[in-house]
């Protein structure tokens, strides 16, 4: 399993390198209907081919949120802006014991393939780390950033 979410990960960096914008008018029908259902409330959304996916880049309230749909309007995955403090207990602890010469800069909640996972970004020298945890505190990723 862990292997697996290591791919989908490293699978989804490399296909973020080859994003290209286009307007909301290229983007078909389903998945802007699909995306429209489920974020109702987003604003200033920007769209964006990732190979077969299509990514709505926006906001709503004052998190940023990155949605990934299959051509068909399926999400696929899931990433929102998240407050460092509200990181699960578990993820709060592995940080101050593993990562206490690093400073916390940033939090994303990750949602695919039906489960939750935090990415993090640390500050720390000489090197910045970025973190891939799952929701129960558990290292998925540990890359230099």
């Amino acid at each position: 399993m862990k292997a697996f979410l290591v791919f989908i990960f490293v699978i989804g960096l490399s296909v973020c390198v080859s994003a290209q914008e286009i307007p909301q008018s290229q983007v078909p029908a389903a998945v802007v209907s699909a995306f429209q259902g489920k974020f109702s409330d987003a604003k200033n959304v920007e769209w964006e081919t990732k190979g077969e996916l299509y990514k709505a880049e926006f906001k709503m309230g004052s998190r940023g949120h990155d949605v990934w749909l299959d051509k068909n309007g399926m999400i696929t995955k899931h990433k929102e802006d998240f407050p460092k403090s509200n990181l699960p207990e578990a993820i709060q602890k592995q940080i101050a014991n593993e990562f206490n010469a690093f400073t916390l800069d940033d939090a994303d909640k990750i949602e695919m393939d039906g489960q939750v996972f935090y990415q993090v970004e640390l500050d720390g020298t000489p090197d910045d780390r970025k973190i891939l945890f799952d929701a129960d505190g558990k290292i998925q990723e540990n890359t230099i950033d």
